[in-house]
């Protein structure tokens, strides 16, 4: 099974998220109620320490536990997809599928992420939760120096095992054109953020995700909801990414 990254917490003990995740990859196999004393056995512990972890975690016991877990899994998954339909514009369940494959085939290659201002914090968040989930991620800082570095010094030749992520309300901010028509010249795939689908970032995505579609864009607008959106939608779109195909 695929770790849940959004499920554990940094409260869990080794052997205890090996118990979680046990226990949540039954519930995901659609299995009957599965005993404690099978949990117990198929990770070498004792039901008595399995116990002390519930009541450690806050639970009365094993039951209320594995309850717990049962409800929040099926309260995750049906909300997801209402999330993202309620936050993406041209929300499809083929683009959530095409963003999965495509980071499921790069998944051993290197990310970048762009943006300038709050996208740039953005993007800064996309890579922190990339690394923290296993991908080798740099922000457009270290995308720069990379590509002067691969000019200087010539790998093999062909294309890159790589994706950018690019961040932009109007989509015509300059730098991250620069950024992204770079990258794509490298065979980089690029996946956008914006909230304008006929903008020249959507154009030059192989993804894009438009976030509160809007034909014109004020930076001053206020409430601005728009970079906190992304980070939701790009939360769902991870968790869809690690979510096990049943």
């Amino acid at each position: 099974m695929k770790n849940n990254y959004f499920l554990l917490t940094n409260l869990l003990s080794e052997d205890e998220r090996k118990v979680i995740t046990c226990i949540i990859s039954h519930i995901q196999r659609g299995e009957k109620r599965v005993g404690i004393q099978q949990i117990a056995a198929e990770n070498y512990l004792s039901a008595g320490s399995i116990v002390k972890m519930c009541k450690r975690l806050g639970f009365d016991g094993y039951s209320e536990l594995y309850y717990h877990l049962s409800r929040q899994l099926l309260s995750t998954e049906n909300g997801r997809e209402e999330t993202l339909k309620s936050l993406v514009d041209n929300y499809s369940d083929a683009l959530v599928e095409q963003f999965i494959t495509l980071m499921r085939d790069r998944r051993g290659g290197k990310i970048f992420t762009t943006g300038e201002g709050f996208s740039h914090i953005v993007g800064s968040y996309f890579v922190q939760r990339l690394s923290i989930c296993g991908f080798m991620a740099f922000s457009n800082v270290h995308f720069y120096d990379y590509m002067l570095f691969q000019e200087t010094q010539p790998g093999p030749s062909g294309l890159e095992n790589a994706v950018m992520f690019a961040v932009s309300q109007s989509g015509e901010t300059g730098p991250v054109l620069n950024d992204v028509r770079h990258a794509k010249k490298h065979g980089h795939k690029i996946v956008s953020f914006t909230r304008r689908g006929d903008s020249t970032l959507a154009r030059l995505s192989d993804l894009v995700f438009i976030v509160d579609g809007a034909k014109q864009t004020l930076a001053v607008s206020l409430p601005n909801l728009f970079f906190g959106h992304v980070i939701l939608v790009f939360e769902e779109l991870m968790a869809s990414f690690f979510t096990p195909i049943q």
